[in-house]
């Protein structure tokens, strides 16, 4: 894989390096690539025999969008011309050329290193590590369940307004009034925030087994009891735009008709929240949250969000210099 040198940022939001799930598997197809606006750029993922690559969607030679084309074994095609790219983005075949024709060198797309796991399509965003990280976060929270049962919608608003969001315990009962906040207990919130590294834990206190946590970049688990999960990413589009994929697990019911229900009444409902939510964040004054500089004036209740904030302002001022774009980040090695 030859990724770009610095990568241009879609904004503030992207600054946290990682392994950001932008797409479902559902999506990609076996046969066929997958078009992806992320980042603020345009990507396309194709499935090969030792993974999946997540590549710029744009062939060198002419400049059209290489998610037009097709996938040929390990190879993305071009509909232009029918120049053949391998999972690292080198140009193996153009047919013009015969199957004995040189390549050159600069004849390359560049891409983000990225796996499949957990039903998602992940892509490690940032200066890229000797040694990527496992993408190990599931085991033990989604042992012995069934799923995903999956539904996704469009946000626009930024990645950070969007966790954010899901950080916050206090808007149940007033949001979502009609539907899970009747069982929030009231409007009076007491929240035990725990940072550990990259995860940032909330519990209500007196709230059983109940809690959720974020994992940086943008994944977030809700623990509901001991049989039921809500995984959701969030998938930066731009700097204003959002896409939420939200699975639902449980592990209560194993008969198949039975479980297939449940996850439809589920994935129905988590729908409905998710629209209830989006009415309300849609109206935030920015489309990315501000740093902790008096902008907002945050109460204790927002203790995960005002631990988010300052877990994003450390790694922006560690890492942001490494993540701005050079005049070319196109290499012609």
């Amino acid at each position: 894989m030859a990724p770009p040198r610095r990568l241009p940022l879609a904004g503030p939001d992207d600054q946290v390096p990682g392994w950001y799930a932008i797409a479902s598997s559902r999506e990609l197809r076996n046969d066929a690539p997958l078009a992806l606006q992320r980042f603020g750029q345009r990507w396309v993922a194709f499935r090969h025999a030792t993974g999946v690559s997540v590549l710029v969607d744009r062939c060198p030679h002419r400049g059209v969008a290489l998610s037009l084309g097709s996938v040929k074994g390990d190879r993305l095609v071009c509909p232009f011309h029918g120049f053949e790219y391998d999972p690292t983005g080198r140009c193996r075949l153009i047919p013009a050329h015969g199957p004995d024709g040189t390549v050159p060198k600069a004849m390359r797309v560049e891409g983000l290193p990225a796996r499949e796991a957990h039903g998602f399509v992940f892509a490690w965003w940032g200066p890229v590590p000797d040694e990527l990280p496992a993408i190990d976060w599931f085991g033990p929270e989604l042992e012995g369940c069934v799923g995903p049962y999956e539904t996704w919608r469009d946000s626009d608003v930024g990645l950070s307004r969007n966790i954010e969001n899901q950080l916050d315990m206090a808007h149940l009962p007033f949001i979502h009034r009609n539907t899970i906040g009747r069982f929030a207990g009231g409007p009076e919130v007491d929240v035990e925030t725990v940072v550990d590294g990259q995860r940032i834990r909330a519990f209500r206190r007196g709230g059983g087994e109940n809690y959720i946590e974020l994992r940086l970049p943008n994944i977030w688990l809700n623990h509901i009891g001991q049989h039921q999960r809500i995984v959701l990413a969030f998938a930066p589009i731009d700097a204003t735009h959002t896409r939420l994929y939200v699975h639902f697990y449980q592990s209560r019911l194993t008969v198949p008709i039975l479980r297939d229900v449940v996850g439809w009444i589920m994935t129905k409902a988590n729908e409905r929240i998710l629209g209830e939510d989006l009415a309300v964040i849609h109206s935030h004054d920015t489309a990315v949250s501000p740093e902790l500089d008096g902008t907002e004036v945050l109460v204790p209740s927002d203790g995960p969000i005002i631990a988010y904030r300052k877990l994003r302002k450390q790694q922006t001022e560690e890492l942001s210099p490494a993540l701005e774009p050079d005049s070319d980040s196109r290499s012609t090695e």
